[in-house]
């Protein structure tokens, strides 16, 4: 954090300087984040690797999950000064988190003009642009749902893809979307409440009925993606109270 930023100001100082409903709070964590240099964060990219390696053989949606689980139990995690709601993607402020599963050949191809285009600039330091090129686009190449959504296509619709005719790239290089979710529930009986209901359809599957234990795949995934869900979650209260505890913290901060 910009420790210009944080700088105690009169009341009246920072009343003149905030824009039109905006707090103090809100105006120096916008200002942080304005005045971040976007950068690329290798850590999901790497957490995701070991992952699908480590469960090879498991079905995809159970591989999904386990990785999900691997990743939010290992990722960094950070409260910054002032944050009330907390929650980070990446090792750093405005850091991008690399999701090779989707598409990973772009990354060794503009990785050095990422830090040099005229719109939308990442920095990326040595340490990440050696875990990029040396693990990640290797671990992935051939692989990624690109790479399979592409070799199932049929010449006509390559042509017209290529043409401009049609598009559907989003669809094939990037994570999923279009999902509402259910936040009513979530609300009302918690992640655990939700988990609870997943522990006990799983219970009561029949394991002699074949439409019952292809459920099986399903439910486990679901349990495993919430408990880390969960467990994510337990990580910043950890973390919260271990910034409550330290001597530099003011009263009013140990308060929140």
């Amino acid at each position: 954090m910009n420790p210009a930023l944080l700088e105690t100001s009169s009341p009246e100082t920072a009343a003149a300087r905030l824009p039109a409903g905006s707090t103090e709070r809100v105006y120096r964590l916008r200002e942080e984040l304005l005045h971040t240099t976007p950068s690329l964060c290798a850590e999901r990219g790497l957490l995701i690797t070991e992952a699908y390696e480590r469960h090879a053989g498991d079905p995809p949606v159970l591989r999904r999950a386990k990785a999900l689980a691997h990743i939010l139990a290992n990722m960094s995690i950070t409260i910054a000064p002032g944050e009330i709601i907390v929650g980070n993607q990446a090792s750093a402020p405005r850091a991008a988190p690399l999701f090779p599963e989707y598409l990973v050949d772009f990354l060794a191809d503009e990785i050095d003009e990422f830090a040099q285009r005229r719109a939308d600039v990442f920095t990326v330091d040595a340490t990440v642009k050696q875990h990029i090129l040396e693990t990640i686009v290797p671990a992935w190449h051939g692989r990624t749902l690109n790479d399979r959504a592409m070799a199932l296509m049929t010449p006509d619709v390559l042509g017209a893809q290529k043409a401009g005719v049609i598009s559907g790239r989003g669809n094939i290089t990037s994570g999923d979307g279009h999902i509402i979710l259910n936040l009513e529930k979530v609300i009302a009986i918690g992640l655990e409440g939700i988990l609870a209901e997943a522990e006990a359809a799983l219970a009561n599957l029949d394991p002699y009925q074949a439409s019952e234990f292809k459920k099986r795949p399903f439910l486990e995934g679901a349990i495993i993606s919430l408990r880390a869900a969960i467990d994510f979650a337990a990580r910043f209260a950890v973390e919260a109270e271990r910034q409550a505890a330290l001597p530099e913290t003011t009263p009013e901060r140990r308060a929140e």
